[in-house]
């Protein structure tokens, strides 16, 4: 038996080895493909949205802002971790930063970390009333969103005293953050001339159709420099001049006044011009209404009344019903203009070689409905149906810098005082408005609110048992008849 040959080995020591061997480098293999995989996904990546309604993801006109930046932008979110709106603004936030490498975002929840809170109120300089905002920081100035503006409200409700509660409609998250990163990291403010002297509304304060609410939308939200304008005492509106802004006159401009308007405008000058409601059936004009008829912009001396779009039957209100085709009204599609007391902003045909080089666009339509108050007693019947209360004129002006003369013709001044900036899209509409006469095109592209959807489950008793059952019994309950399935299974 000994001497019978013995078999070889079927797997030697060399196999062994070599087996092992490449199981090493198999693996290193795999390990560096996982890290070169990895190094190129954190810094060549693409993230998209799987939601139907990409409720989350950004506009194109944010993602050019956010592109534009050179600077970066410190963003510090003093909010209440626990307000309903936080987790919107974290989650909008977010999308800020995986866009831009220039976006930084710090959370201060003032309720939990009150010395990190007391910093940032002091660094500020917070009131009591500043709870609840987000904070822009770059190239050394500051900028600040609050809750209120971030959402739309339903207050109908509670003015029928079916609720005491106001629903939150829509969430501007994006328009307002967007708005607040261009003005704060654009440094350089747009100079804007706020004429006075001729009874304009009042530039500061808090009266109802003072401007002080407009003026600080200008200044905040969209980059504005504010400075007063005495025409009659200067020499010509300013060669620094953006953009040249006549609030509601109540007395007629001085000649020379109309005269240094019209060579602003000739030279490709911009001016954001309203006509206050209480000048509409007065004897004396402001003469503005001659100047405008240059331009082929025909301003009515009449009231314009539309009952059928007249909120609260009250005929002195009106809301628009068409917007009308323009880039000024990408912000304010699916909303609506609130007015006072509005007259006709009509185009004429041309008459002259400026008319045939300009354009002009009717704008703010009324209902079918509408009729025309021609005296404070007399409604003219043949003035029947749509009326546009507003027009836009743009002309080319070869050679100059700004390349073309804007005007824009507002038929009420009252829209953006201080009561009625905050009605329906106003406020969107005065921005949408300052933009495109300074060609600030950036911000005019469509941000659209986000509706704010709820969603209500209704259970009856026996529902509510079943599914309490279903959560405390059924679903630990499973879980332990598995296991025993399979220690049974294990013992047999």
């Amino acid at each position: 038996m000994s001497d019978e040959p013995k078999s070889p080995l079927s797997f030697s020591w060399v196999r062994r080895w070599s087996a092992t061997l490449n199981l090493i480098i198999a693996a290193a293999a795999v390990l560096a493909l996982v890290a070169m995989f990895n190094y190129l996904a954190i810094r060549h990546y693409t993230r998209f949205h799987l939601n139907r309604s990409a409720e989350a993801a950004l506009s194109s006109r944010t993602r050019d802002v956010l592109a534009s930046l050179t600077n970066t932008v410190k963003v510090i979110v003093y909010f209440d971790e626990n307000d309903p709106l936080f987790p919107r603004v974290k989650g909008l936030l977010k999308e800020y930063q995986y866009a831009s490498p220039r976006i930084q975002v710090e959370y201060v929840d003032y309720m939990r970390d009150v010395a990190k809170a007391l910093k940032v109120k002091d660094e500020y300089k917070l009131t009591s009333d500043n709870r609840d905002v987000v904070i822009f920081e770059s190239n050394g100035g500051k900028v600040m969103a609050s809750a209120t503006e971030l959402s739309d409200y339903d207050y109908a409700d509670l003015v029928a005293g079916k609720s005491k509660e106001v629903t939150r409609t829509h969430f501007k998250g994006e328009l307002v953050f967007t708005s607040k990163i261009y003005s704060v990291a654009a440094g350089k403010k747009t100079l804007a001339y706020y004429m006075v002297d001729n009874g304009q509304h009042a530039r500061d304060g808090d009266s109802n159709e003072g401007y002080g609410a407009f003026l600080a939308l200008l200044r905040d939200d969209n980059n504005f420099d504010i400075r007063l304008l005495h025409l009659i005492s200067t020499n010509e509106v300013p060669a620094d001049c953006s953009l040249l802004i006549i609030a509601g006159p109540t007395t007629a401009l001085a000649p020379v006044e109309l005269e240094r308007i019209e060579r602003y405008l000739q030279q490709g000058g911009r001016a954001l011009i309203a006509f206050n409601t209480a000048t509409a059936f007065a004897a004396t004009r402001t003469g503005l209404e001659k100047l405008l008829m240059k331009w082929n912009v025909e301003v009515g001396q009449n009231v314009v009344v539309d009952r059928e779009n007249s909120p609260g039957n009250s005929l002195e209100l009106l809301t628009t019903t068409e917007l009308g085709a323009h880039p000024m009204m990408n912000p304010l599609r699916g909303g609506r203009v609130l007015l006072y007391r509005p007259r006709t902003i009509r185009a004429v045909k041309a008459g002259n070689a400026r008319g045939e080089e300009s354009k002009v666009d009717e704008l703010l339509l009324t209902g079918p409905g509408t009729r025309v108050a021609i005296s404070p007693r007399e409604i003219d019947l043949t003035q029947s149906g749509p009326k546009p209360l507003m027009a836009v004129v743009e002309k080319s002006v070869t050679g100059l810098q700004r390349g073309s003369t804007r005007i824009v013709v507002l038929g009420d001044s009252v829209l953006w005082g201080n009561n009625f900036i905050k009605n329906d899209a106003n406020r969107e509409f005065a921005a949408a408005t300052a933009n495109w006469l300074v060609n600030q095109s950036v911000l005019l592209s469509g941000i659209p609110p986000r509706a704010l959807k709820t969603y209500k489950i209704t259970l009856t008793q026996q529902q509510l048992r079943s599914v309490q059952w279903a959560l405390l019994a059924g679903m630990p309950g499973g879980v332990l008849f598995i296991g025993l399935l399979v220690w049974w299974r294990r013992r047999s």
